[in-house]
């Protein structure tokens, strides 16, 4: 239970640190360029905690140097779906895909 309340806890603030980075940021940058660095960041921070998720859960990579690289993927993923899940109770109607600022109602002519 305790590797499962890590990963979700480290998920959740390195979520709100690239929100952060994200809201900070003055120019529009790509989503794929932004998640790309969300990964090297979390790969950063899972080497210098020294922590694998997968040695937490007691499974077993071929080289040593990908326990903190797919750490920091499995972290970021876990924080997008937990946000996104999380957006998904929060929201009005339960539409997560409906775009923002459009809306079902009647419209004057």
């Amino acid at each position: 239970m305790y590797p499962f309340v890590i990963l979700v806890a480290l998920a959740l603030g390195l979520a709100v640190v690239v929100a952060t980075i994200d809201e900070l940021v003055p120019v529009r940058i790509p989503t794929a360029l932004t998640r790309t660095v969300a990964v090297l960041l979390a790969a950063g921070l899972a080497w210098g905690l020294d922590y694998s998720v997968f040695a937490a859960f007691g499974q077993d990579l071929r080289v040593d140097w990908l326990h903190p690289l797919m750490t920091g993927v499995v972290l970021i993923a876990t924080g997008e779906f937990v946000r996104t899940f999380v957006g998904a109770i929060a929201s009005r109607n339960g539409d997560v895909t409906a775009p923002v600022g459009t809306s079902a109602g009647v419209r004057a002519a």
